[in-house]
């Protein structure tokens, strides 16, 4: 059955950014299914809450839950473990290996996006590769490992135009204070190689890319990014 979804971080039993969560899967329920959501937003909230209280995760961490929300309007919650208590640079450095897609359903959270990453993750299980990078057909970098990407070049912090959530958002703003050059463009395939760093973002922290191809990346925007959001939330 199609689908779609939202991850949405907490702090305790209390979703963070709920309303910008909230906003996207209206969207995307108007956009795919042709209906609005059939959940209000406090019934929303208190099936978070709930289900992060079943499963006996803590009302003092964060927490994360996953929320599919299926063409019928049936509504399912699923807690997610977080390792990290505030929004942090995570300790992973993967390298890459290139995908090519097309296709808008693949940059929406929807049921083909995660059956492409299913596929995607089972060949990296397999041969070692790393995350996926996802590029169209014009040579564009779409997404990796699902999430939305950010480069760093010596005179620009680039934001990818096909970038969203709650997180790529927060962390635009954040990027704006540290530097003036913040932009949101195309990263494109090609120009990997001139950036300094190569970063994806979404409800499990910001993640550096070690590696594409002999090109190596730093993480030291990254760590500035996390540290800025981390102290917006508190």
């Amino acid at each position: 059955m199609a689908y779609i979804y939202e991850y949405i971080r907490t702090q305790g039993f209390e979703p963070i950014h709920f309303e910008e969560h909230y906003t996207r899967l209206e969207a995307l329920a108007r956009k795919y299914f042709l209906t609005p959501l059939s959940v209000e937003r406090k019934e929303l909230q208190r099936l978070i809450g709930e289900q992060l209280c079943n499963d006996g995760f803590s009302p003092r961490n964060t927490n994360a839950v996953y929320v599919r929300y299926n063409c019928d309007g049936e509504v399912t919650i699923a807690s997610e473990e977080i390792l990290y208590n505030d929004f942090s640079l995570r300790a992973l450095r993967p390298r890459i290996f290139v995908c090519r897609v097309s296709g808008e359903p693949l940059t929406d959270n929807t049921s083909a996006k995660e059956a492409l990453l299913e596929m995607n993750h089972t060949t990296a299980i397999i041969s070692e590769q790393g995350v996926p990078l996802w590029v169209n057909e014009q040579g564009e970098v779409l997404a990796i490992d699902g999430a939305s990407v950010i480069a760093v070049f010596d005179n620009e912090i680039r934001f990818s135009r096909m970038g969203g959530g709650a997180e790529f958002d927060i962390a635009y703003n954040a990027a704006s204070k540290i530097r003036n050059n913040v932009t949101k463009e195309e990263i494109l395939l090609s120009d990997l190689t001139s950036a300094k760093e190569l970063l994806y973002i979404d409800h499990r922290g910001i993640t550096a890319i070690e590696a594409y191809e002999s090109h190596h990346f730093m993480d030291i925007t990254a760590s500035k990014l996390a540290a800025a959001i981390t102290a917006k939330e508190r």
